[in-house]
């Protein structure tokens, strides 16, 4: 990972060395209305969500401000059986469950840029908000007279997290051409979150949790890539 991390900075210097004893044409490279689809550039330099899975998007207001979110939604309907076999005794039972999961994660961001030549040095600061519950329901059965049946316990949970906070971040971009650019940037937040349990077995309140904190996100050094339109 060290070893990644000196490589992208590398190249970030060296590109902007040479960018920088070229013709200034900041203006052609971003406009007002420049828009941009970002992905994170991984160890292996595979890409991926740079903020969002489901969408890392960037709009310019001008040449010197920007506005960025992105948007991550999951979810999963799961039916699982769980066995369980003795081998010392005759009883075999299994739990079903159905589990339910959803979760939402929405980062923005207000960008204020410095250009210079083809880099740009950028900072901001943005909210983050994460939302997720989960939902399961179980039911016991025993294998007895050759056929899975019902035993007396079955249970429900019920969970939901909810983060808020701010992220500030700063960074260099640099264009390789006039619709690419690589990006470096480090990012620092602070979140508020709030956690909630509730079990019932048989129908009956049997654990109820809550807590809550507040805590430092530090996500360290990212590097990405911007693809404009």
């Amino acid at each position: 990972m060290k070893k990644y991390i000196v490589v992208m900075t590398s190249l970030l210097l060296l590109i902007t060395k040479l960018c920088a004893d070229g013709k200034d044409s900041t203006d052609i490279f971003i406009k007002d209305d420049s828009k941009c689809l970002q992905f994170l550039i991984g160890s292996d330099f595979r890409l991926s969500s740079f903020q969002g899975s489901t969408i890392s998007f960037k709009k310019h207001l001008s040449n010197t401000r920007a506005f960025r979110f992105g948007v991550t939604i999951s979810g999963n309907i799961e039916d699982r059986n769980d066995f369980y076999d003795y081998e010392n005794d005759t009883l075999d039972y299994r739990q079903i469950k159905d589990i339910n999961n959803f979760g939402i994660n929405i980062i923005g961001q207000y960008l204020k840029y410095i250009p210079y030549k083809h880099s740009h040095l950028y900072y901001g600061c943005g909210p983050r908000i994460i939302f997720s519950k989960t939902t399961i329901k179980s039911q016991t059965q025993v294998y007895t007279t050759g056929d899975w049946e019902a035993s007396s316990t079955a249970g429900k949970s019920y969970s939901k997290n909810f983060q808020i906070g701010l992220i500030f971040v700063a960074g260099i971009e640099v264009f390789i051409s006039k619709s690419i650019s690589i990006h470096s940037e480090y990012n620092q937040g602070i979140s508020y979150r709030y956690y909630w349990y509730k079990q019932y077995i048989n129908d009956n309140t049997d654990l109820i949790r809550k807590n809550n904190s507040y805590f430092f996100d530090k996500s360290g050094v990212k590097f990405g890539c911007s693809f404009y339109f």
